[in-house]
């Protein structure tokens, strides 16, 4: 078999062919197969390097080439290309990988370069020196990930180009394109597939029927973006509607829905006029209508007729639901396996809620590629090896969670078919997860696996990262705001926000992941996991666990009941979910426990004095379960005055206003002492109205009362001092 059969079955058949390349001149041989390919059809090729290094050893016409670095690779999403070249010397991430080989089209070739396979398995990539941290340096980062990539060559469609060329001509791999029959309409004669033609018929056929949703769901490269594009340009120019918001996790991922809204509009002769900023369409104005961008939290506050969510699975479930209810019909898209994480576990989780809430809607999944034909070799090569299509195994038939077995993982040991299990239950779970996490699991020294299982099968997964320990050297520069130090989440926040350096001495494992089963959640195994994880912690002596996440109601109970309590908020919101980030810590030493009750009390000291302003925009309802631990010290302290004017207020002779102050000093102190004898929703309302600062129509809107808002909160502060005094706190 000679090379240029190889390039003549992915020619012949239009499918895609992947070669890797080793040796000390791989790059030069990579630029020899790029211009015989060149030779026989003409096409663009893509360079990917790292900071341009070898770059010079490449000899193909400037006019086919495009060259990017590495992190770039966020830029070419939406192009295509025949020919791609990524020297994998230097950098290798996964996250690359996926997007890099997602774009070359049917007919086309990858080409991987690495040097010898000893000497690029004894160095590291700039990615894996990530993994080089205190105090875990000695131990020496793994190769398991570059391991797993070069197993998996030789499999269908693809090739290892070393001494001797590792796998085979297979012929024909994928189907037949069928392609789309014209229908008479310019928009809908647009789709390149049948799938596109027919997820956009089902979506406006939705609207027509006065359906309140839509949800579509792809692979990655199906074309779903342009579908939801063209559908715009239906819609808004057939219909009375005549503004749409559109919003998505970054400008950058929803350029393609406003090229094929224009694509649209240019097949219906509409003139319009797109607004770019910084490089990005935002808004396309044309005939008085308009679809533009806002940030998914701003997309849920305004009221508008129609909205379009793309990539849906990055925004939590609060806010696409805020979104839905503000809108008259609703678009959502989002990925299901792709290089960018995970969605099918959204899909579940949103469809469940739809479903209870009786909200009519329509759901399409799209299937066919766009670039390559279906069932490509390449394609199935990249989701098996970064595991993006990993599936739970089937739910075992388990009465309890005590039935179970914990075990501890090893990585280098472990089943092909177990690994995709294990993987699955975070693709199900509220997880997003990147192929780059997979590496980090596997190579990172400081990073480990749980599981619990019964007989041989995963129930639940768990990702750990040892953290702590660290030297005093370490802790001073981390003080003086000298040194970040990557891997130390819990540690370096904690030391750095709160000057509580010996925390950093601690030993600690943050649960970077935890998730159960699909089928069994609810059950109590994720609460037996972690308290199987402490009992492992204790018999090592390890002082604390933890865990970061973004700040949920639903997240908050989970780790509260686990006994894990708040540390840390970050002081701004993640743009495009709104939520902040918490920190949580169960002490498991006498040493942990004695220092977490001080850091406990700055947390609640920072939170209770910055709700007003830093936390002005937290949901009342997570800033309660932020602040459910117990301090016991603090008095509650009253003027004369203060006191006058809080009786009047609850005996209604005075208004609020009046006695704003007093009702602060009582509302402070019960949250600060964590008395909590009022029901939840008093419990929010008061942060919201007298911690927060919110005007009274915004906490009326907030959480929907129809009730006089002013004379709840009188009989809710009323039960307060009630409450306060019973337990002998004598406002």
């Amino acid at each position: 078999m000679e090379v240029e059969d190889i390039l003549d079955e992915a020619i012949q058949y239009g499918e895609r062919r992947l070669l890797t390349i080793t040796g000390d001149r791989s790059l030069e041989i990579a630029s020899d197969i790029a211009n015989l390919w060149l030779s026989k059809k003409d096409g663009r090729v893509l360079i990917a390097t790292h900071k341009g290094v070898g770059i010079e050893h490449l000899d193909i016409d400037e006019s086919k080439i495009t060259s990017i670095d590495f992190d770039q690779t966020g830029a070419i999403l939406g192009g295509t290309w025949d020919i791609l070249i990524a020297d994998l010397t230097y950098q290798f991430r996964a996250n690359d990988l996926g997007r890099l080989i997602e774009v070359v089209r049917g007919g086309g070739i990858i080409l991987l370069t690495t040097p010898r396979v000893e000497e690029w398995l004894s160095m590291l990539t700039d990615f894996q020196k990530r993994f080089i941290v205190p105090p875990f340096e000695d131990r020496g980062v793994g190769n398991l990930f570059k391991r797993r990539f070069l197993n998996f060559l030789g499999k269908p469609g693809t090739f290892l180009l070393g001494d001797e060329i590792k796998g085979e001509l297979k012929g024909k791999l994928a189907q037949e394109r069928e392609k789309p029959n014209p229908v008479g309409d310019p928009i809908l004669d647009i789709c390149a597939t049948k799938d596109q033609q027919g997820a956009l018929s089902s979506l406006l056929d939705a609207v027509k029927g006065k359906k309140r949703a839509f949800i579509l769901t792809a692979n990655r490269g199906r074309g779903k973006s342009a579908v939801i594009g063209l559908a715009l340009a239906h819609i808004l120019t057939k219909t009375k509607i005549k503004r749409a918001v559109v919003t998505s996790p970054s400008l950058e991922g929803i350029q393609t829905l406003f090229e094929f809204l224009m694509r649209g509009l240019d097949a219906i002769d509409v003139k319009y006029e797109p607004l770019i900023r910084d490089g990005y369409v935002i808004d396309v104005k044309f005939k008085g209508r308009n679809a533009f961008f806002l940030t998914p939290d701003s997309a849920a506050e305004v009221s508008v007729k129609l909205k379009v969510v793309d990539e849906a699975a990055a925004i939590p479930i609060s806010t696409l639901f805020r979104i839905l209810h503000t809108s008259k019909f609703a678009i959502f898209s989002s990925t299901v396996h792709g290089y960018e994480g995970a969605g099918r576990g959204f899909t579940l989780r949103f469809l469940k809620r739809i479903r209870r809430s009786n909200i009519p809607f329509v759901e399409e999944r799209m299937e066919e590629p766009i670039r390559y034909p279906p069932g490509d070799p390449v394609e199935k090569w990249l989701y098996d090896f970064l595991l993006l299509n990993a599936e739970p195994g089937d739910p075992p038939s388990i009465s309890s969670p005590e039935e179970a077995k914990y075990i501890a993982i090893d990585l280098e040991e472990v089943d092909e078919d177990f690994l995709k299990k294990f993987y699955g239950i975070y693709v199900l779970a509220h997880y997003r997860n990147r192929p780059n996490d997979l590496a980090t699991l596997l190579d990172a020294p400081h990073h480990f696996a749980r599981a619990l299982v019964y007989g041989e099968e995963p129930i639940v997964s768990l990702h750990i990262a040892e953290e702590g320990d660290l030297p005093s050297s370490v802790l001073d520069d981390m003080v003086k705001g000298k040194r970040d130090v990557p891997g130390h989440i819990i540690p370096s926040r904690v030391v750095l926000h709160y000057d509580f350096r010996s925390f950093g001495r601690l030993s600690g494992w943050r649960i970077v992941r935890i998730a159960t089963h699909p089928d069994l959640q609810g059950r109590g195994f994720g609460t037996r996991a972690l308290e199987e994880v402490e009992l492992e912690a204790k018999r090592r002596s390890i002082d604390w666990l933890g865990a970061g996440f973004g700040a949920t109601e639903d997240l908050l109970r989970f780790w509260w009941r686990a006994g894990f309590v708040p540390i840390h908020l970050s002081p701004r919101r993640n743009p495009v979910t709104g939520e902040y980030s918490v920190l949580v810590v169960k002490p498991i030493s006498k040493r942990a426990r004695n220092l977490l009750g001080e850091i406990v009390k700055d947390f609640k000291r920072r939170l209770l004095n910055s709700l007003h302003d830093v936390y002005f925009p937290l949901n009342p309802l997570v800033a309660r379960l932020l602040l459910l631990s117990e301090i016991k010290s603090g008095k509650l302290k009253l003027s004369q005055s203060q006191r006058s004017r809080l009786k009047g207020f609850i005996n209604g002779s005075y208004i609020y206003e009046l006695a704003s102050d007093a009702i602060y000093e009582v509302v402070r102190f019960y949250f600060w002492r964590g008395v909590h004898c009022l029901t939840p929703l008093e419990e929010s309302l008061l942060i919201a109205k007298v911690l927060q600062g919110k005007g009274w129509d915004m906490v009326k809107s907030r959480f929907g009362l129809k009730v006089d808002v002013y004379e709840l909160f009188r009989e809710i502060v009323r039960n307060l001092l009630s409450c306060l005094d019973s337990l002998g706190y004598k406002a």
